[in-house]
């Protein structure tokens, strides 16, 4: 592919001069524009893409040297260049006085054609080698510009030289308000730190600096690279400054997310090791009252003994068949609050009773080690509502322990007493005590202050932490104080004071299910007569259900599927649906739309009670506005889901007879006025 032809513009007023060096410049290749004077000459430099000026100097009205001014004094022409051509002007003055006004190069006529030529090609030489200069300088300010982190030149002083755009943006200046000052005195003006010493380290040592540091909530990054001359000599530095406050934040969440993965593990190690303790704790507990009871039995089955000796071992059997019912209790009890399934019978109730009934059991055990149980209790403040069988196994469980590390001849003080709106049970010790180190463990699951096999006291750890999710259950606090070892130790109960619930009519008392209903749990009610259609696909659940119901008299269907319970729907006349809401094909909801768009004499308004799993508010809304007028959770109490269906039918059995004294009495009245 052919270069694009050179293009020279020759301004001369003299014709044959014009004609002459025209002619040789279109022999040497060049593309050539003429003109008569200054004037046409900055005309057709406007008009045409021009490489060269040949400018005569002696020129009607503009003289060359005003024009090479004007050219020169253009941003849009300055760059081309200009060669003064003249057979008037030669002296050295002349010369000398064209070079000033900006000429490139000055020739005096009459001029041999090879040295006009190269003298021409010499200053496009020049000029093509200044735009290539140019352009090389452009794209690297480009290049410079582009790069996200701020950089800039240094001289040996660390003064700023250049710079690209964002180290302009990081500072808040712009280039001509900080190129020439200390690079320093900018980061501290701008981001406020900076004291030139890590420069100073890279012009001593020659070598990279980096520095890391915190200024006004942020991070940035500082990079000193020395430049060095032929020699080795300092002579500047490539500075980079960089805003590393994401990068610092990721890091700081990764050492955070490291730091909980290990405390993770290390929770996850120290309950593994607990998870041992336990179990060699409750293999422990559970062989060692076995190895009495089943020594004694083999004894009394092999062999013959007096009667105080039978009736020694008839005792020791039935110690340790009781110590291991009480470790079989604990870890269901543990069980059932792990679930979430540990209910509340509340009732209304005498603390007083539930304490001194506590007492009594483990008074035996505090009489073989002659420890002397004072009491401090008021009648008058007992009543509240609770759960008796509960309560009286957390205070059963707080003397116990209190009995257990008291040595022989100590005390221990039960105290019942009113403090704002709670009652407060504290039951202090004078024994062993619990060092300050343990205190905030003292409720956790399977946490023993000695869990060493050459510990003085058996149990699995377990009594604390269940006493303090019942206190909880009831809405109140337990808490423990001990001076230390050897000190004693001693719990409080707080209970708040809550109304005591009424009692139903027949004089039952009454329980809150999981649901919220208040059922007779003295008997289960009679259901003689109410035909109940069961739906639900698990057999056990159903099966389970229907011999609750068939024991209160009901005449039970029981289907396991939706498609089923609208067949019988179809057949038969049910007086309640209990329904499962998650079955497989259809569910719940699905049975009870089908069923409420049933005309009323086809078993559209069959009351309905949902049994379900699904037992948050949410479902329980769900389920009501779906059409069942009863919601129950499972795992249900018999109690709960008979007095629920007996309620019902006992409802909808009024309203239908309120309907129909309405519907004589409106018959009655229609009569008469036809007889009147």
């Amino acid at each position: 592919m052919s270069l694009p032809l050179l293009t020279i513009l020759h301004i001369d007023d003299n014709e044959a001069n014009r004609y002459i060096v025209s002619r040789i410049l279109r022999n040497a290749g060049f593309l050539v524009v003429e003109a008569a004077s200054g004037e046409e000459g900055l005309k057709a430099l406007v008009e045409h893409h021009l490489d060269l000026v040949i400018l005569d100097v002696k020129l009607p009205g503009l003289d060359g040297f005003q024009v090479c001014h004007r050219i020169k004094s253009n941003p849009d022409t300055a760059f081309i260049p200009v060669l003064h051509l003249s057979a008037s002007f030669v002296k050295s003055e002349d010369k000398a006085q064209g070079l000033d006004s900006g000429a490139d190069a000055y020739l005096v006529q009459p001029v041999e054609p090879i040295e006009l030529v190269a003298t021409a090609r010499s200053l496009l030489r020049i000029r093509q080698a200044e735009e290539s200069a140019l352009k090389l300088a452009r794209e690297w300010q480009t290049t410079f510009d582009s790069i996200n982190d701020g950089v800039g030149l240094l001289d040996r002083e660390g003064n700023l030289q250049r710079c690209n755009r964002a180290l302009t943006e990081l500072l808040g200046k712009l280039p001509h308000e900080i190129l020439g000052y200390p690079h320093h005195d900018l980061m501290k003006i701008s981001l406020g730190f900076g004291s030139g010493s890590c420069f100073n380290r890279a012009k001593e040592t020659c070598r990279r600096q980096i520095l890391e540091t915190e200024s006004r909530g942020r991070w940035f990054s500082k990079t000193i690279d020395p430049v060095l001359d032929e020699q080795g000599n300092f002579i500047g530095a490539v500075y980079l400054l960089a805003d590393i406050t994401d990068r610092k934040q990721i890091e700081q969440e990764r050492a955070q997310l490291l730091e909980r993965e290990q405390q993770a593990r290390l929770e996850a190690e120290a309950a593994n090791r607990l998870k041992d303790e336990f179990l060699a704790t409750l293999s422990h507990e559970l062989r060692s009252p076995l190895n009495a009871m089943l020594g004694w039995t083999r004894l009394l089955n092999t062999r013959k003994f007096d009667e105080v000796t039978t009736i020694k071992a008839m005792q020791t059997i039935e110690r340790n068949a009781k110590a291991q019912a009480q470790l079989v209790e604990d870890l269901l009890d543990v069980s059932r609050i792990i679930q979430g399934k540990l209910r509340l019978y509340v009732r209304p109730m005498n603390l007083v009773d539930a304490i001194e009934a506590a007492i009594e059991t483990v008074r035996p055990a505090a009489n073989a080690k002659e420890i002397q149980i004072q009491t401090g209790l008021d009648p008058a403040l007992g009543f509240i509502a609770g759960d008796p069988d509960r309560l009286q196994q957390v205070i059963w469980n707080l003397l116990s322990n209190a009995v257990k590390f008291t040595p022989k001849g100590g005390q221990v003080q039960v105290i019942l007493q009113q403090v704002n709106s709670h009652l407060e049970i504290t039951i202090a010790d004078n024994g062993q005590g619990i060092s300050p180190e343990f205190i905030p463990f003292v409720f956790d699951r399977f946490r023993q202050a000695d869990s060493s096999i050459t510990r003085t006291y058996s149990g699995l750890g377990l009594g604390l932490a269940i006493v303090r999710h019942l206190v909880e259950l009831h809405g109140g606090i337990v808490s423990v104080t001990s001076l230390g070892k050897g000190q004693g130790a001693s719990f409080s109960v707080k209970l708040p004071l809550i109304p005591i619930l009424p009692k139903t009519s027949t004089g039952d008392q009454i329980h809150t299910t999981n649901d919220g209903q208040e059922i007779a749990s003295e008997n289960l009610p009679t259901l003689e007569g109410i035909r109940i259609l069961i739906v639900d696909d698990e057999a056990d659940a159903r099966n389970f259900v229907t011999t609750v119901l068939e024991t209160c008299g009901a005449s039970i269907t029981a289907v396991n599927s939706a498609r089923e319970a609208i067949e019988a729907i179809s057949k038969f006349s049910f007086d309640v649906l209990v329904s499962d809401i998650g079955m497989p094909e259809e569910d719940g909801y699905q049975l009870i739309h089908k069923i409420r768009a049933l005309k009323p004499e086809q078993g559209g308004e069959i009351p309905a009670v949902a049994l379900t799993a699904y037992a948050r508010a949410e479902d329980r809304l769900q389920t009501i506005s779906a059409g069942y007028q009863i919601h129950l959770s499972k795992p249900v109490e018999p109690a709960a889901i008979a007095g629920a269906i007996a309620n019902l039918a006992k409802s909808t059995k009024e309203q239908r007879q309120g309907l129909g004294s309405r519907d004589e009495a409106g018959k009655g009245e229609t009569g008469k006025a036809k007889k009147n």
